[in-house]
């Protein structure tokens, strides 16, 4: 146990040298999900603000007296849109879709023929994107009430037409929480861990092998799972620091939400900051002895530095097989690391029990894991830097 407290001491002290990627590995697992949470906050917030606003831009109203009348009837304010707002729009300048009445709509009508109302928007112009749902849904029901007006006036109910009644019966329980765009969290989790790690690994083997550090320290009296417990302890508690302090920005991050709509969704407690420690941690210390034992074959930190690139690519790419089929995951995903961790996360976040039996399968999963690829640097250790 001596041994493996002073290899671990001293590569816990070597990383705390490299003050400058620690602190930039701490400090992106503190800021990325701050970040991340306000841009989208401030997107859903746009939405909400083109909504509340209640006011529609139109050109050439006057040709439509009984539509002009409907919008106003539903507590919106009709405003008149800006010469030349087509390039306006294009040049962001007008933040709203501009409604377009055609000549003599109101005639047209009248005469029992469809007539013409056009949207004029930019799709590069998000804001105005934003109002194109209320101004749809404004008009679809003016379109209703017309279309009701004209079979009252022939002596028909607008009933008969409707000969279908459709109602919705929601089966979410009523602790159950909506998770729509903080769906992506337990992603960002699975990235702070892989990034949180990698430097880490990557210069107390590599490193070390480059810097010709490694010869030196494999002359002591000591095992080769000795050393690399040591080091794997060493690169482990810099991953679950990195876990942990991803973990508690989530809750400063609910401050700056802007979005009533995503506050309500993302409520986010210290029990459940609990259950993502219990979820995470293993999965941390089998990332970590990965990341070591595919370090340990580079000749150099450029080399390892790469391979790692590329794992962690891949396992950030696992997560994406979720959108396949969502919600009647097969079995097999249990025992699937980062699958696995990410289907109890979403659980978390939905409010709902994670099982006893799910977190069993993904602890000893990565008991496994960790096992395997510790016993594989420890076996190649010697070898490899004799080679």
């Amino acid at each position: 146990m001596n041994a493996i407290f002073h290899i671990f001491r001293k590569e816990i002290t070597d990383a705390m040298r490299d003050r400058r990627t620690l602190a930039m590995v701490l400090l992106s697992s503190l800021l990325i999900l701050p970040i991340m949470l306000l841009v989208i906050s401030e997107v859903v917030s746009q939405s909400e603000t083109q909504e509340e606003k209640r006011r529609v831009l139109a050109a050439n109203i006057e040709q439509a007296p009984s539509l002009e009348n409907f919008i106003l009837r539903q507590g919106y304010q009709i405003e008149k849109a800006p010469e030349g707002y087509e390039e306006k729009l294009r040049n962001k300048e007008v933040t709203q879709p501009v409604l377009l009445i055609s000549e003599n709509f109101e005639d047209t009508l009248s005469q029992g023929k469809k007539g013409t109302l056009e949207i004029v928007y930019d799709t590069s112009n998000k804001q105005a994107e934003f109002g194109l749902r209320p101004l749809k849904r404004i008009l679809g029901a003016y379109a209703d009430e017309r279309s009701a007006l004209n079979l009252s006036m022939r002596g028909v109910s607008a009933e008969i037409l409707q000969t279908v009644e459709i109602k919705e019966r929601h089966l979410s329980r009523p602790n159950e929480r909506k998770v729509t765009l903080t769906a992506f969290l337990p992603l960002v989790m699975i990235m702070a861990i892989v990034v949180g790690g990698m430097f880490a690994a990557i210069d107390t083997t590599a490193g070390e092998r480059e810097r010709g550090s490694l010869e030196p320290l494999m002359m002591n009296p000591m095992s080769g799972w000795q050393m690399v417990v040591g080091k794997w302890g060493a690169v482990m508690t810099v991953c679950v620091l990195v876990v942990i302090l991803t973990v508690l920005s989530f809750f400063p991050s609910q401050w700056l939400i802007r979005s009533d709509a995503l506050r309500a969704e993302f409520q986010f407690g210290v029990k459940d900051a609990l259950k993502f420690l219990i979820v995470l941690l293993p999965l941390a210390a089998s990332l970590s002895a990965m990341q070591v034992a595919i370090s340990l074959t580079c000749k150099s930190f450029k080399e390892a530095q790469v391979r790692n690139q590329m794992f962690s690519l891949v396992v950030t790419m696992v997560p994406f097989m979720l959108t396949v089929n969502p919600g009647k995951e097969p079995k097999w995903f249990e025992w699937t690391p980062v699958l696995a961790q990410n289907l109890m996360m979403n659980q978390v976040l939905k409010g709902e029990v994670v099982g006893i039996v799910p977190i069993a399968i993904a602890l000893g999963v990565c008991v496994a894991i960790t096992f395997a690829s510790l016993g594989y640097v420890a076996k190649r250790l010697r070898s490899v830097v004799i080679a």
